[in-house]
């Protein structure tokens, strides 16, 4: 191991970069749960036309998915168990931000209505938890995780 790999490893046993994808995995799966419930009380008031709340209840479907992928994926690369459950939740959250960041830029930026500083954050908000998940979702797909997941279980200990 080097560079990052040998300062954060954790008692000889686990790579920092498993451990950090893992940690950021479950802290963005927690995040994620938690909006998910958010948008859920949002839209349960009637709203907009039918095509509005099914893509809406789409995507809220798809960032519960996401955040029990994320949690559950976290929580196996810790142990090395996997990574596969990690990529897929951080794959499937950088899609519901991708939506969550186009509806904040075509419905919320453009409302007259809606102040600058409230169309900041339904703009930053996406791009912080997008990069979160795209840094947990890199750091699973390094090589040392690879040969962390490969060979860990093969080590004495």
């Amino acid at each position: 191991m080097a560079g990052l790999d040998a300062l954060l490893d954790e008692a000889g046993q686990r790579p920092g970069t498993v451990t950090w994808a893992a940690i950021l995995g479950v802290l963005v799966g927690l995040g994620t749960l938690a909006g998910a419930v958010l948008a859920g009380v949002v839209l349960v008031e009637p709203s907009g036309t039918g095509w509005f709340a099914l893509v809406a209840w789409s995507v809220v479907v798809a960032q519960v998915v996401a955040a029990v992928l994320l949690l559950a994926g976290g929580v196996r690369l810790a142990i090395g168990a996997g990574r596969r459950a990690l990529i897929a939740g951080a794959a499937l959250e950088l899609a519901v931000c991708a939506g969550y960041l186009l509806h904040a830029l075509s419905a919320v930026a453009s409302a007259t209505g809606e102040s600058p500083a409230a169309a900041a954050v339904f703009i930053a908000v996406p791009i912080v938890v997008a990069a979160a998940a795209g840094a947990s979702l890199l750091l699973a797909l390094r090589p040392v995780t690879v040969e962390y997941l490969l060979f860990g279980r093969y080590v004495p200990r």
